[in-house]
């Protein structure tokens, strides 16, 4: 789900991957939920360790160095969600992003949709 202002690019990540969802691990998830949240982003923004937040309920991850015993929600930020943001697919093969396939996987001479730019919303195929 994504609320708030832009959140309808976000929405449209999050409906054309969710297939993929049931069979992810907890890394892949966030992963899927970062793509989904630079959706939202201008076209000249980055997702960074000070302007992004990571907020969990359940088990602890393979990344995460500490563990909150107080209970099964936390929020990582700064340094901790390093390693999430650098597992990201480049913002320019976005159209890559886990669980899809990009021109250069395709056939000779079959090509996807462009990736989306700027504001524009993501568009799903039939």
């Amino acid at each position: 789900m994504s609320i708030g202002a832009r959140s309808q690019s976000a929405k449209t990540y999050l409906e054309k991957h969710y297939e993929s969802f049931m069979d992810c691990n907890l890394e892949e998830l966030i992963r899927h939920g970062l793509h989904a949240l630079r959706e939202t982003l201008q076209q000249d923004k980055e997702l960074t360790i000070n302007n992004t937040s990571i907020g969990i309920i359940g088990p602890v991850g393979a990344h995460e160095k500490t563990a909150h015993p107080d209970g099964p929600f936390r929020i990582l930020e700064g340094e901790d969600i390093e390693v999430y943001l650098k597992g990201m697919t480049p913002k320019e093969s976005a159209e890559g992003a886990p669980g899809t396939t990009t021109a250069a996987d395709a056939p000779a001479g079959q090509t996807g949709p462009p990736p989306p730019t700027g504001d524009d919303d993501v568009q799903m195929a039939d």
